[in-house]
């Protein structure tokens, strides 16, 4: 018993939690980019969370309609964001890195 108790103790102390990603600094960063700023300083986070977005079809390879689908709706998730999640995903949406 006191075996499992110091196991889920070294568990807890060395878990970290998961961070969510949040789609709406993601908008914001990436219409930045398609201003013409580049990725900026706090901005590489969110953008990578973006591009680590890919898909694959059925035989492996990657999927760039799928991807582009798959990412569309993770900046979709943005509500506040107007029409700039759809500008940005018909940029970058079937890139694979930046």
């Amino acid at each position: 018993m006191k075996k499992l108790l110091g196991f889920l103790i070294l568990m807890f102390l060395f878990v970290t939690p998961a961070k969510a990603k949040d789609s709406c600094s993601t908008v914001l960063c990436m219409a930045g980019m398609l201003q013409g700023s580049g990725v900026v300083s706090g901005c590489k986070g969110f953008v990578q969370d973006y591009f680590d977005i890919i898909k694959f079809n059925s035989h492996g390879g990657i999927s760039l309609n799928k991807t582009f689908s798959a990412r569309g709706k993770f900046l979709g998730k943005c509500t506040t964001a107007g029409n700039w999640p759809h500008m940005v995903n018909n940029q970058y949406g079937r890139q694979l890195g930046f």
